[in-house]
């Protein structure tokens, strides 16, 4: 479903008055609000977890001889940290604090060992590279906005209604509908539970103690 179409269904589901929305821009009174919390329990929704699978992305930085500092992706929120390389060669990614501690001046040697996010959002490397190399890696995205009717929400779309059910009890709390809370909160609950199960990392148990 698209942005426009989750606005739709919100105003169908909470049996708003009239017809739409048209357009999710240039709107004013109810439909505006209806538009909000469609972007409010979709922004929610993304920041319960930190490494939903449809967050999941591969990036690249193409480094150059000479330079410590690089930009990372725009949607850059946090590595997957066994997963950066140069070539076959893995890197690793350190905590600001401790690279500063490690690193606070380039290293003289060619090989980089070690990066880290800065404060401001930045790569920085342990040393200087030799030559032109490419630092490959795998990240979780920053919440994604909804914006243009034609956005779609990343997650699976047999998920979108959950977005839906979210904004319902943003409605009803607004109506004071205690049965619009009720019924949005039942139906979140039970999607949000399959997309945890199908869209977070299986977890891992630690192993018997001696």
């Amino acid at each position: 479903m698209t942005f426009l179409e989750l606005c739709q269904r919100l105003r169908q589901e909470v049996g708003a008055a009239g017809t739409g929305p048209a357009t999710v821009t240039g709107q004013n009174g109810e439909m505006q609000r209806l538009i909000g919390w469609i972007q409010q329990a979709w922004r929610e929704i993304q920041t319960e977890q930190q490494e939903w699978r449809f967050a999941w992305a591969e990036g690249e930085v193409e480094l150059s001889a000479g330079f410590r500092d690089y930009d990372l992706p725009d949607d850059f929120d946090h590595w997957v940290e066994d997963t950066l390389r140069i070539g076959d060669r893995p890197v690793r990614a350190l905590d600001y604090p401790d690279f500063r501690r490690l690193h606070r001046e380039p290293a003289n040697e060619q090989a980089i060992g070690s990066v880290c996010v800065t404060p401001d959002n930045k790569l920085r490397l342990s040393s200087l590279p030799a030559a032109e190399v490419t630092l490959s890696f795998e990240y979780f995205r920053t919440p994604q906005e909804l914006t243009d009717n034609g956005d779609v929400p990343r997650m699976p779309p047999r998920y979108h209604l959950l977005i839906v059910y979210r904004a319902m009890m943003q409605y009803g709390l607004y109506e004071n509908a205690p049965e619009v809370v009720q019924q949005g909160n039942s139906n979140a609950s039970r999607l949000m539970g399959d997309m945890m199960m199908s869209e977070l990392p299986p977890m891992t148990f630690a192993g018997a103690l001696a």
